[in-house]
């Protein structure tokens, strides 16, 4: 073999190698690109806060899906595409980091934007609403596999709790399986004076997952409030043992300090108004006596 040859044959052999990295590496069909992988994940990672915002993010009914499932269709995108790209980004590490270094950047950014007030420019009233948290009780509860009890409530009472309030429970959970809770569900109520109740009813499970609860209710009632209770661990049916943590606990009251004398005054308004219609529809105890004459004297 002459010199001239060998050296192509190299040159040839070497193009073919490189030929065959290349094409292992190249981006098959239906896998996103770069780009698109990049706005895809900021976009959920932006998705995945929204839902832990509202609660919903360890949500297992699977009432969160169907917001993976608009969020493809926004941008067109099947979801065995998408689960495609995954696997295939997996096995390429080199490239899944790099998009991964783009969408925290992206994210980096866009924290510093909202902390700086772009997308939610200050209001005035954001002056007048105070967040307090009214949580007076131990923010751990941890019992052991041999703990004994039916369940883990609380109850808040303050007098200055009011109509136009926003109350939001949070905390952390995790039951493990050697708890004897059967359908174990987390209950937050807002107990009014009058006997009504508003509340929240959410399951949970005892599988030793972590899981973050937040709960938001608004009242809206214009009636007195008793008490702000719950339980954090409740179930239909106990074995007697308790097996579980519960951290981080907090109940944060938000409302407008500027409307607190004229909300007070609306519900004692109302709380007159129903009072003096139920006392008219009574019948009156007082037995009404006809007035007799006495009798004429005679002669």
């Amino acid at each position: 073999m002459s010199r001239l040859t060998k050296i192509s044959f190299q040159h040839f052999f070497l193009i073919v190698i490189l030929w065959f990295f290349s094409a292992c590496n190249e981006r098959p069909k239906g896998v996103l690109s770069k780009s698109e992988m990049t706005d895809i994940l900021v976009e959920m990672h932006k998705l995945d806060g929204s839902l832990d915002a509202n609660g919903l993010l360890y949500n297992q009914n699977g009432e969160k899906d169907k917001y993976y499932t608009a969020l493809l269709e926004k941008y067109e995108i099947s979801q065995a595409d998408f689960d495609s790209s995954v696997v295939w980004y997996t096995k390429n590490p080199k490239k899944y980091t790099k998009i991964y270094e783009d969408v925290f950047a992206q994210l980096t950014l866009l924290n510093e934007e909202v902390k700086k007030g772009k997308y939610h420019p200050v209001d005035s009233i954001e002056f007048y609403t105070v967040k307090k948290n009214i949580w007076n009780k131990e923010t751990r509860f941890v019992y052991s596999k041999d703990s004994i009890r039916t369940r883990l409530g609380f109850e808040i009472k303050d007098s200055s709790l009011l109509f136009g309030d926003v109350y939001i429970l949070r905390f952390l959970q995790q039951i493990a399986p050697q708890d004897s809770s059967k359908n174990p569900q987390i209950i937050f109520r807002i107990n009014y004076a009058n006997g009504k109740v508003d509340s929240v009813i959410q399951k949970t499970h005892n599988d030793s997952l972590l899981r973050r609860f937040t709960f938001r209710i608004p009242v809206r009632k214009k009636l007195k409030i008793k008490s702000i209770s719950g339980e954090l661990l409740s179930s239909s049916v106990y074995k007697g043992t308790f097996h579980a943590r519960i951290d981080s606990i907090s109940l944060i009251r938000e409302y407008r300090s500027d409307l607190q004398d004229s909300l007070r005054n609306m519900v004692e308004k109302a709380d007159q108004k129903k009072y003096n219609s139920q006392k008219k529809q009574q019948p009156d105890s007082i037995l009404k006596v006809k007035k007799v004459s006495p009798p004429k004297k005679e002669g």
